[in-house]
């Protein structure tokens, strides 16, 4: 099953177009006037409304393979494989309990503590990509992530609904996500027991 995973996430990153990322840095300083994670539902058809701009379809496409990436690293408990997805110093919001971890390590140890009881699915729904040039984007990804118990848990879930509210740049590598915030919709659904170290 794993090694199916693996398999999925080489060909998922062989198949990312590359793009003239000459004009972007990875520890280039942005204001981030364009971050969305603290922004109130009801005002995000106005933010996302369709852009004035050109919006090129190769750099939407890629951003949009490598979120795809995030499923098959947290579902295939490849957590290290997240360097496709995040920036080194990515900043990512998962509320509580997680709340604010500050580096790709702390992205990739928290995850994979508060993870390891667990199975998971996580599924990708509605989504919207807006791009700044050539080196900065925004994304907002609804998902619901679910988690199912094991040992004694066995046959238990716990459902997640929610949003992530991504901030992303251009690197060398590829696109990658700088600044996330993970908004929940609702309550866990299910029984939250099942996080718990067996």
């Amino acid at each position: 099953m794993l090694s199916r995973v693996s398999s999925l996430l080489v060909l998922a990153q062989t198949t990312i177009a590359y793009y003239d990322s000459s004009s972007c840095s990875e520890n280039k300083t942005f204001s981030s006037p364009f971050s969305i994670g603290n922004a109130s539902l009801s005002s995000l058809p106005t933010i996302f409304a369709p852009a004035a701009h050109a919006q090129d379809n190769t750099i939407l496409a890629q951003i949009r393979n490598t979120l795809a990436l995030y499923p098959l690293c947290i579902d295939g408990k490849d957590f290290a494989s997240l360097s496709l997805v995040f920036t080194k110093d990515a900043v990512a919001n998962y509320s509580e309990p997680l709340n604010t971890l500050t580096s790709l390590s702390d992205i990739q140890t928290v995850l994979e503590a508060s993870l390891a009881p667990v199975a998971t699915q996580h599924q990708l729904g509605t989504q919207v990509v807006e791009l700044f040039g050539y080196c900065a984007a925004r994304s907002l990804t609804y998902f619901v992530a679910n988690h199912f118990g094991k040992g004694v848990y066995e046959g238990q879930v716990a459902y997640a609904y929610g949003q992530y509210r991504d901030f992303w740049i251009g690197t060398e590598a590829g696109w990658r996500i700088k600044e996330r915030t993970l908004a929940y919709m609702g309550p866990l659904i299910g029984n939250a027991s099942i996080f718990a170290a067996q």
